[in-house]
């Protein structure tokens, strides 16, 4: 069992940080690498201890980056001190900004309004290589058209595909259009176009270390009923998980198993 990811609740989180990660990215598109990366938080987390075709899905990424706070604090249950939170919106921005790394980008998701806006911040801000942008139809998993979307990307020549999608669709459909894909590396970052843009603010500092972002900003057009319902649902069970790691360890489980 690899020794590079740590254990909670049914998954496992890769024991990495921003600046870890974005080495081991840009590595890997060097090398031509393929794969695809999950940006993990406790939804997410609680959704792969669920579901095993996800679990699946997470077991088969290059990595899987610790999106949010909660996830950090799993990492120090565990006595892992390197790991960091590597915020999805935050990673996509400082990996488009640093044009040196000298990697082209595909920008899948949202509306076209959305992928011109940000292509056009960041070829304007930071001169990044913007290769394309596609914005699919809203749609189930089984009916977009995975080998003609893997054509237009590969003809674009872009090393990075950063899919926009929510969580978990944009992982499994990373995991799906793979395999037509030529040495490309796929990143699913949820919302980081319009958190880019601004459309999206960001919680204070206090809110992020208190681990309470998604009710920060996660609201949207739900009724509060129905926003604190879902909250809790996906939130309770992490709290489950992370006590259970002090047990683990006492059981002499080591953070990999």
């Amino acid at each position: 069992m690899s020794n590079d990811r740590f254990r909670i609740g049914g998954t496992y989180i890769s024991c990495t940080n921003m600046a870890d990660a974005k080495e081991r990215i840009v590595r890997a598109s060097r090398e031509g690498e393929s794969g695809y990366v999950c940006v993990s938080n406790p939804r997410t987390v609680k959704y792969a201890t669920k579901h095993a075709d996800y679990r699946e899905v997470m077991a088969g990424s290059l990595m899987n980056l610790p999106d949010a706070e909660p996830i950090q604090w799993a990492a120090r249950l565990w006595g892992l001190k390197n790991v960091k939170r590597t915020m999805g919106p935050l990673f996509f921005e400082q990996m488009l900004s640093e044009k040196e790394n000298g990697l082209k980008h595909f920008l899948l998701g949202d509306t076209e309004e959305t992928l011109e806006k940000i292509s056009r911040k960041f070829a304007e801000e930071s001169g990044a290589n913007i290769a394309g942008t596609f914005s699919p139809p809203f749609c189930d998993l089984d009916e977009y058209d995975y080998k003609g979307i893997a054509a237009m990307i590969n003809e674009s020549g872009a090393d990075i595909v950063w899919v926009s999608m929510r969580a978990p669709k944009q992982d499994f459909f990373a995991a799906r259009i793979l395999p037509y894909l030529e040495r490309k590396i796929c990143i699913g970052v949820g919302a980081a176009f319009r958190f880019c843009l601004g459309e999206y603010k960001m919680a204070p500092p206090l809110i992020k270390k208190l681990g309470l972002m998604g009710l920060y900003w996660g609201k949207k057009s739900q009724s509060w009923p129905a926003f604190i319902r879902g909250y809790l649902k996906d939130n309770v069970p992490y709290l489950f998980y992370l006590a259970a790691i002090p047990f683990r360890r006492l059981a002499g489980k080591k953070y990999y198993e």
